[in-house]
């Protein structure tokens, strides 16, 4: 196909070219892997490495004995697979000189393993250092390190923060809870252990990571990683008791408990970031986002080095492909609205971009959305009615609407 040149196509006659315009079709970013940061006698070190079962960690990072802080780590591996037998899980082993890893060297592990070109969007969870880390100030660093790597740009992850062994009351969740924060939603934290088959008591962060990639591959991404259609599997109970006169003193703060439910097993009874921002409050809106901010990164990478032409053909291709984006969130439930136009709206063109910013190789885009929440409590009123007289009562309601 020649490419339309009045300097080299000299000869009379009609010439065609094709070409590619308009949106650029593309998927969304997946949120689909979780990365579990742990100490373990063999393997590489500070890289992150897939494993597809309990055999196969053991097989190429060892078994940790009884009391090394790398037990944990292996509970949590098991309970991972238990709970999503095909998992997308990425082991990075800590860089620790001796068996038991320090705070700094947890943080340098985090800080050092990752590449957002290589490594996609998922969980991070570190069950090992939460459970063996004494000094709560440590691991409040471990939090604070979590929810910056989270939040870096070009990752837009969801760390999870487990609760210590020795949180063992409701009172000293409440405590700990509240030392982890996140301006924007991507830490949450969970109290309670779960005593597994073998009655280890096991951090609750990997059954949670595992519930939740499985629930997106099942229901969609925009579903909470909690809730009764989805027990945890693999264990027998949990370490603390929790009932509702203690969460509803728990959950207005943000700090999600793991409760055990007769007939119906252990649940994942929360779904709060640590924000305190009411836009931020829950988890499956943080997912939402990041998936919608690694879609659109994806998508609009290739067009970066294009001139902006003076007719708003690039603006154009700009935003119809975020709109198409955007509609694919919101066919799928992700997005809030009766309608696309109800559920978000793209802004690119003259009134966003002035002169001065393009001058500068700036174009803007500007992306409005409306995240699905989640229903975290249902009222349901019963009002008694004569007999004969429930449609007439209804009317009456409706109009009076």
């Amino acid at each position: 196909m020649p490419v339309l040149n009045s300097n080299i196509i000299t000869a009379p006659g009609t010439y065609i070219s094709e070409n590619t315009a308009g949106l650029i079709p593309a998927g969304l970013a997946t949120f689909n892997r979780c990365y579990l940061i742990g100490s373990s006698p063999l393997g590489t070190v500070n890289t992150p490495t897939q494993v597809t079962s309990l055999t196969d960690f053991i097989n190429q990072f060892g078994t940790a004995a009884l009391l090394d802080p790398g037990r944990v780590t292996l509970n949590a591996v098991n309970l991972f697979f238990r709970n999503y037998q095909n998992g997308v899980l990425f082991f990075v082993r800590v860089t620790a000189v001796g068996t038991v890893p320090t705070k700094n060297e947890y943080v340098a592990t985090i800080a050092n393993s990752f590449d957002p070109d290589f490594h996609s969007q998922g969980f991070l969870i570190c069950p090992e250092a939460f459970a063996s880390l004494a000094v709560q100030g440590d691991r409040t660093s471990m939090a604070v390190a979590m929810e910056n790597q989270a939040s870096l740009e070009g990752f837009d992850w969801m760390a999870i923060a487990d609760s210590n062994l020795g949180t063992d009351t409701t009172a000293k969740a409440q405590i700990e809870g509240l030392l982890y924060t996140t301006a924007r939603g991507h830490l949450a934290y969970f109290f309670n252990y779960l005593k597994d088959l073998e009655d280890n008591l096991v951090p609750p962060s990997a059954a949670i990571a595992a519930i939740g990639l499985r629930r997106f591959a099942e229901q969609g991404f925009n579903q909470p990683p909690a809730g009764g259609q989805y027990p945890v599997r693999g264990v027998q109970d949990v370490q603390f008791k929790v009932t509702k006169a203690h969460q509803s003193t728990l959950n207005p703060l943000g700090i999600n408990a793991i409760r055990y439910f007769p007939g119906k097993g252990v649940l994942i009874y929360g779904s709060r970031t640590r924000s305190t921002d009411p836009y931020y409050k829950f988890i499956n809106t943080r997912i939402i986002l990041n998936v919608l901010i690694g879609s659109l990164r994806g998508e609009f990478d290739n067009l970066v080095f294009s001139a902006v032409d003076g007719q708003g053909v690039l603006f154009t291709r700009i935003r119809e492909t975020a709109e198409s984006t955007c509609y694919t969130l919101w066919d799928g439930g992700a997005l809030f609205g009766a309608s696309p136009e109800e559920a978000f709206a793209v802004i690119c063109g003259r009134a966003n971009n002035p002169a001065i910013d393009l001058e500068q190789g700036i174009v803007r885009c500007d992306v409005y959305v409306a995240p699905s929440p989640t229903m975290e409590r249902l009222f349901i009123s019963v009002t008694r009615t004569a007999i004969g007289q429930v449609q007439a009562v209804v009317t009456g309601l409706q109009q009076g609407a």
